[in-house]
């Protein structure tokens, strides 16, 4: 066990109020880390078990000011040896294009795909330009990045016939440019730090209510779930024991790398 530990490790996790975030936030503070949240509103606190309110703060923050993200970024670093980053974020709004006409790909806008940009790769590379390069300087770290199956592989248009939902194409874009990321990160960050990526296959957010919820009887989820071999739809703590194997020592021979946790849909 103690080569998956993470106890007086202290981790910056952006967009941990999110739907991933907030079972990675859990999984990091129940194998002992210790867990900067990085979330946009108060809203995120209500899912943080309050057995655990020792070893986690809260740092509010709009990533599109740049600004803003560089001074918090430092301000963190000025007060906490920082281990692990673990770069989640990204904007699912109809911003980057999703679930609206506007970001269909005979629609889409140089501004949707340039907030795709911003919000899939801009903000991964701030933080590891700041923690990241703290890490190198301090003799040890890794660096995860959330990336996606549709960084790999596209989706196909008859997923998405006869309803409201689909995958805009700066998405797929934005993720495949952080996988190519984590590999010129990991090359020039080497060798004291370790940078890797998950990519998660159909985990649908059926949690939630908003824009980006989804009913588990959509049909684009009917038609995915004849894609994947396992014959289960994924949920986040499917992801969070890679998260944890790439966030400790168990991983310790491991750097460039992308691990696909899509129940063997991108298999066939």
């Amino acid at each position: 066990m103690n080569l998956f530990s993470l106890n007086g490790k202290t981790v910056v996790l952006t967009g941990a109020g999110g739907f991933f975030g907030r079972y990675f936030t859990r999984a990091l503070l129940e194998n002992g880390a210790r867990v900067i949240l990085i979330e946009q509103s108060l809203a995120a606190l209500k899912f943080f078990s309050q057995a655990h309110e020792d070893r986690y703060e809260s740092r509010f923050l709009d990533l599109y000011n740049r600004q803003a993200a560089k001074e918090c970024y430092e301000k963190i670093l000025s007060a906490n040896r920082v281990d692990i980053l673990v770069n989640n974020a990204f904007d699912f709004s109809q911003k980057t294009g999703f679930n609206t006409p506007d970001g269909r790909l005979e629609n889409a806008t140089f501004e949707q795909l340039q907030a795709s940009f911003e919000a899939g790769i801009w903000w991964a590379i701030q933080a590891t330009q700041t923690f990241g390069l703290a890490m190198k300087k301090q003799g040890s770290g890794s660096v995860i990045n959330i990336c996606s199956m549709y960084g790999v592989v596209v989706p196909s248009p008859d997923l998405y016939e006869g309803t409201d939902k689909f995958n805009p194409p700066g998405y797929s874009m934005a993720k495949a440019g952080l996988l190519q990321f984590t590999k010129y990160a990991a090359s020039f960050l080497s060798p004291e730090v370790r940078v890797n990526a998950i990519s998660p296959g159909v985990i649908p957010n059926t949690e939630s209510q908003g824009p980006n919820a989804i009913t588990e009887n959509n049909p684009v989820l009917e038609r995915l779930l004849k894609k994947i071999i396992l014959k289960r739809m994924g949920h986040p703590s499917d992801l969070t024991g890679a998260l944890v194997f790439l966030a400790s020592d168990a991983s310790s021979y491991m750097t460039g790398q992308n691990i696909i946790i899509d129940g063997g849909l991108t298999v066939t």
